[in-house]
């Protein structure tokens, strides 16, 4: 009993690390947004590069992950609030397992307007994400400006994002 309570309190505590935020790594900054080639929930194709110019916000999320689940409504204000100045926001989900109906089916349960493409490990790996959510913001330029590892309050979100708009 005891063995089995340690467990699930370490569980507990790796899940709350997992769900902290912090601000952006200064190694990443005005890197280039590395394109790629995603398919979205109708198998069509997606670039990064086809928004060229534009404010992009690339979230890597999984269905499972809690603190994405958290996060994802506020993505959705957000996006709703900004999309007429030109704010895209990307979701990449990194569900690569699922089925893409289940998928689906979370995407319309959540209401999630923006695009959502199905992620690789390929595509993980070139934006070293290392834990979900992971969040991206990339400039008119294409380069990366901001890039938070964890739930992120709302305003530094809001505060990236309208800096670039």
């Amino acid at each position: 009993m005891k063995a089995s309570t340690l467990i699930l309190g370490a569980l507990i505590l790796v899940g709350l690390a997992g769900s902290a935020y912090c601000y952006p790594e200064r190694a990443f900054l005005d890197r280039s947004g590395k394109d790629f080639s995603l398919k979205d929930l109708s198998s069509k194709k997606v670039h990064l590069s086809d928004f060229k110019g534009k404010v992009v916000l690339i979230n890597f999320f999984a269905t499972w992950c809690p603190p994405c689940r958290l996060e994802i409504p506020e993505l959705v204000e957000i996006y709703n609030q900004n999309k007429k100045k030109g704010l895209i926001i990307l979701g990449v989900s990194l569900d690569m397992e699922k089925a893409p109906f289940v998928l689906k089916g979370f995407v319309r349960d959540m209401k999630i307007p923006y695009p959502i493409l199905i992620g690789t490990q390929e595509v993980a790996e070139r934006y070293e994400v290392s834990g979900i959510p992971t969040t991206v913001v990339i400039n008119k330029d294409g380069k990366i400006h901001k890039r938070f590892k964890g739930l992120v309050p709302t305003e530094h979100l809001e505060t990236a994002i309208k800096a670039l708009l």
